[in-house]
């Protein structure tokens, strides 16, 4: 688990993590209840690499279902493919010791396309891709991993239900460190992982129904949280996703690697942009140049005003513009209560009622970063030169040698 990061008690004033409340226009709830632990498999075989395979790939093609790929201590440059293997897990023994690298001309450092896929305790950098990527499958799991300086995600799931991240660290990336997309209901949970040094911390276009992104530290990014509506990825809008219990700071790092759309985010710390049906909950939010948490519409090949998010009962503190906003145009339904905050925009945004309006300058604000960013002109940083990772505080899994493969989570709630 990570270590030292402050994500244990991060609401102020005790106020208590409210119920969940809102569902998806298809009536999805938002939240993803507690699984349990995911089960052990009891029938396995363990591939071991470097002792008798030379690559992961290798060991891989050799696998078959339920079978772990245990991998020494070392340097791996090559780009793993799981294509025929499902229930497959890949586990290093040591995650700041096991490292993929795509010494910047490799795409991904593991690409899962098949099921119940599982990777544990390793580090992937320099992919002109992603560190860590699963596309269209039901069921995976990334754990106590590290992804750091890769050209657009860090760790990323598209097109994909009944999965989980945690425990895991991304910095330097132009997209997001955490990326779960496209996906209705999502059955997914983001949980005790820290994001910083990127675009964006989260982004999660078009993804909502049991998906909960909760327990977690975003700082130092341009932009922390962005659940997001977007033409360009299947059925939108984003609907329904629940943002609990965080550790949401100081996300203005004009410094930070951009080749998306971050800056048009930057200083903010929770944003919804363009989505339907959330609840933002008990977070701890402070240190934005911009705002606090703000929902505003999105502007595709589609107008996506915001409608019917709940905002409450979070701390919201020392934001430079409002710590709590709702730009325009809304779609109505837009509820802050009870949230611990200096300055809103509109006026009396705070006082729980149904807001009927947004406030224009709000959606101006971001807009003149976004097309500061369309015009070629925004800030930006290098990928390939983003921070290092704090490697003394990232702890690895318990009992990585001896720990059986396990599913990628419980699928009975």
């Amino acid at each position: 688990m990570l270590k030292a990061v402050g994500t244990a008690g991060v609401a102020a004033g005790g106020l208590g993590v409210a119920a969940a409340t809102q569902e998806s226009d298809d009536g999805y709830p938002a939240a993803q209840p507690d699984r349990g632990e995911p089960r052990a498999y009891e029938d396995y075989t363990v591939h071991r690499v470097p002792e008798q395979y030379d690559t992961i790939q290798a060991a891989v093609n050799a696998a078959e279902p339920k079978n772990l790929v245990l991998v020494g201590p070392g340097t791996y440059p090559e780009a793993v493919e799981v294509v025929d293997t499902p229930q497959l897990t890949i586990r290093g023994t040591d995650r700041n010791e096991v490292i993929l690298d795509g010494e910047f001309k490799r795409e991904d450092g593991i690409l899962a396309t098949v099921d119940d896929v599982v990777v544990e305790n390793m580090t992937a950098k320099h992919y002109v891709r992603n560190g860590f990527f699963w596309s269209s499958v039901s069921g995976w799991r990334g754990s106590y991993l590290t992804a750091y300086n890769n050209r657009v995600y860090g760790i990323y799931n598209i097109d994909s239900q009944h999965g989980r991240y945690n425990d895991c660290y991304a910095s330097g990336h132009t997209d997001s460190g955490f990326y779960i997309g496209q996906c209705k209901p999502c059955h997914a949970i983001i949980e005790r992982v820290r994001s910083e040094h990127n675009a964006i911390g989260y982004s999660g276009t078009n993804a909502g129904g049991y998906l909960t992104v909760r327990d977690s530290v975003w700082r130092n990014n341009m932009a922390g949280i962005v659940p997001n509506s977007l033409d360009s990825e299947a059925d939108p809008p984003q609907d329904a996703a629940r943002i609990e219990n965080n550790h949401v700071e100081a996300n203005n790092n004009a410094n930070a690697p951009d080749e998306a759309f971050g800056y048009a985010a930057w200083g903010t710390g929770i944003t919804i942009a363009g989505g339907i049906n959330n609840e933002v909950v008990h977070n701890t939010v402070r240190d934005h140049d911009n705002f606090g948490i703000v929902a505003l519409p999105m502007i595709d090949e589609n107008l996506y005003p915001p409608k019917n998010n709940r905002v409450w009962r979070n701390l919201v503190e020392n934001s430079g513009r409002a710590d709590l906003a709702v730009g325009a145009p809304e779609d109505g339904g837009n509820v802050f209560e009870e949230n611990v905050a200096d300055t809103t925009r509109p006026a009396g945004l705070n006082g729980g009622t149904q807001l009927v309006g947004g406030d224009p300058w709000v959606t101006m604000v971001l807009f003149e970063q976004f097309s500061q960013l369309d015009a070629g002109s925004a800030p930006r940083g290098d990928w390939r030169s983003a921070p290092e990772p704090p490697f003394e505080e990232l702890r690895s899994m318990p009992d990585p040698e001896t720990a059986p493969p396990r599913e990628p989570v419980r699928r009975e709630t």
